[in-house]
């Protein structure tokens, strides 16, 4: 029996995550991204996709194209918040989750309909979405295939609020006649290429690729035969639901858009890695190596995902301590390359009653010294409502505003 796999893709998330705080927004053009001259839009509101504004668009732009566009900083303690509501929510009905970012997610819902005996998955799916939206006020697109990557389709075929199931013998009437740009792990760059190619639909480019051809051949080289395999239904249908190593905790996050700028992968990744560290504090364990990930945006080179690391002298349970040197190791080693996902890894974990450490009185000094300074500036934020205390020497650390 082949396997019942979902993707699960929450709608405009950033925006409806505004909404729900703010339901005055609804129905107007909004985007959530970085003011001025320097910003770039994360997501809008389908009202401001019909002025032609979307992910990736500098807000400038976007500012251009609508006058009336409703800019939002982004709240994403409220959005990382949202994402675990919707996870838990999905964790009702099985545990074989694979969280892809903080909007989408994998799940194998085969035993889930075998139990059930759910000969139509249509009503029971759209009584999902009801529920979802019953219990968070998000609403979401499904797509439901045997493998990964036709549920990843499926998703995206039908939005918003769309149920698109995908089998085998649907792959020619659906995805065939989509255009190339479509492809789920096409970039942005890559599609002009093949379009130009005269590769205009997916369909073109499979039997493009089964006859072998010479231009494609040199363009994809080893991932021929996996874009093959994806296109006939015979890809992963295996959801990875991150096995727990006690030796190591990570968080890895697809951005919203290819992108190159510095800034706004710095601001993602220092988001990603604050709510990493909220969740090491709490696990009674000390770390002694960070690692961030890199995947890059060009199809070119396969997509390559590179790994930098940083082994400290100390073990250290100090989420300032981490979160600086995670900063210092991006600006020491993001070289300006496009990227569409990142991460950060604490590595090299120990329970702390195993750590034994060796202090000196000066060093001992030191670590009080800083503690209180640190439950003294918690204390002045937590009276002030905002995070607008902090170490001079973490000053670098802090974007300006």
């Amino acid at each position: 029996m082949a396997r019942i796999i979902l993707h699960i893709d929450l709608n405009q998330f950033f925006v409806r995550c505004e909404e729900i705080k703010n339901p005055s927004l609804i129905g107007k053009p909004v985007a959530v991204g970085g003011d001025g001259r320097k910003g770039i839009v994360s997501t809008c509101s389908y009202e401001a996709r019909k002025y032609g504004i979307h992910s990736g668009m500098p807000t400038f732009q976007a500012k251009m194209l609508c006058k009336n566009l409703i800019i939002l900083p982004g709240d994403y303690k409220f959005y990382e918040l949202m994402s675990k509501e919707f996870i838990n929510f999905v964790r009702n009905y099985t545990h074989s989750i694979e969280q892809m970012s903080i909007d989408e997610c994998f799940c194998d819902f085969t035993n889930v309909i075998k139990a059930n005996r759910i000969t139509n998955p249509v009503p029971f799916l759209k009584g999902l979405q009801e529920k979802l939206y019953a219990k968070t006020k998000l609403n979401c697109s499904i797509g439901v295939a045997p493998t990964k990557f036709l549920a990843k389709m499926g998703s995206d075929y039908k939005k918003p609020n769309g149920i698109t199931i995908i089998r085998k013998k649907d792959i020619p009437d659906i995805i065939f006649t989509l255009p190339v740009k479509d492809l789920f792990g096409i970039g942005k760059k890559t599609f002009p290429k093949l379009e130009r190619a005269g590769y205009k639909t997916i369909g073109e480019l499979y039997y493009g690729l089964k006859n072998n051809d010479e231009a494609l051949e040199n363009f994809f080289g080893s991932m021929k035969q996996d874009l093959i395999n994806e296109l006939e239904g015979n890809s992963s249908d295996v959801v990875d639901t991150g096995p727990y190593d006690p030796k190591s905790m990570g968080m890895t996050r697809t951005l919203d858009f290819d992108t190159n700028d510095r800034f706004y992968i710095r601001k993602f990744l220092s988001q990603l890695m604050e709510n990493l560290l909220s969740d090491f504090s709490k696990s009674g364990k000390l770390c002694k190596t960070i690692q961030i990930t890199y995947k890059s945006a060009d199809c070119d080179d396969g997509f390559q995902t590179s790994t930098v690391s940083k082994t400290l002298n100390n073990y250290t349970d100090s989420k300032d301590e981490l979160y600086s040197e995670g900063i210092k190791l991006f600006e020491k080693t993001y070289k300006g390359e496009e990227i569409r996902l990142i991460g950060f890894t604490l590595k090299n974990l120990k329970d702390k009653h195993d750590v034994v450490v060796q202090m000196t009185f000066d060093n001992y000094e030191r670590h009080e010294n800083e503690n209180k300074t640190v439950l003294l500036i918690n204390e002045l934020n937590r009276k002030a409502k905002k995070p607008i205390f902090f170490r001079l020497s973490d000053l670098k650390d802090h974007p300006k505003k």
